[in-house]
């Protein structure tokens, strides 16, 4: 069936029209083992027994005096901890985000955000892991170029064996047509590796008056089995 909700594409805002221009993001340079906790998280591990992550601080690639200028409600990684897949986000965006349905596989560490002087409790939300398990590959659609052809296939490991196999062939992409997702999630990645949100958790953010996030149209069609 085709999913009841609307969807939008959503990633964080990094560039500004301002005089700082670059948005801080998030250096875990300070924590103790950090870089073995966040290489562990990187790889795909949940880290059950992780501490609390004391602390971030925020860092961007113009002058340091800049690197506190904004502080949002979801930030990327930058140094240390940059392997993570994911996003670090507020106390108040990661509440929000446990009223919603989030695809699985993903984890919530606790960390502090040294901001200003002053210690803050941020979040990393590591998120997606194995994220193609919640695809349902025969009922989605692909097309390839310059050929327009479209393919379904029987599981994961076919379509990337095909998507490299034809990226080889054409320097080219495989265009999703249609993701059918194997039940109804508020947020979930995508075949395209792009995150996307229903309808009902976009409003929410902006409800909230959550800063930093953008959203965009999506150009492919989602279907829920």
């Amino acid at each position: 069936m085709t999913s009841k909700y609307k969807y939008y594409k959503i990633k964080h805002q990094r560039i500004f029209d301002t005089p700082q221009e670059v948005l801080g993001h998030a250096n875990g340079e300070y924590v103790p083992r950090g870089r073995e906790y966040f290489n562990r998280i990187g790889d795909g591990e949940i880290v059950e027994d992780a501490p609390i992550f004391d602390y971030f601080h925020l860092q961007s690639f113009g002058e340091e005096k800049d690197w506190e200028w904004r502080l949002q409600d979801i930030h990327g990684f930058i140094g240390v901890g940059s392997i993570m897949t994911g996003w670090y986000i507020s106390n108040d965006f990661k509440l929000l985000l446990e009223n919603f349905k989030i695809a699985p596989k993903y984890h919530f560490y606790e960390t502090r955000l040294k901001y200003r002087e002053e210690k803050l409790k941020y979040w990393i939300f590591q998120f997606p892991i194995d994220h193609y398990q919640n695809i349902n590959f025969k009922k989605s659609q692909f097309e390839s170029y310059p050929d327009q052809n479209i393919y379904s296939f029987n599981t994961s490991e076919e379509f990337i064996f095909f998507a490299e196999k034809h990226y080889l062939e054409t320097r080219k992409d495989l265009k999703t047509k249609k993701v059918c997702f194997k039940s109804t999630f508020d947020i979930a990645e995508t075949t395209e590796n792009e995150t996307i949100v229903s309808e009902k958790l976009k409003k929410a953010i902006e409800t909230m008056e959550l800063k930093g996030f953008l959203f965009t149209e999506i150009d492919y069609e989602i279907t829920v089995e």
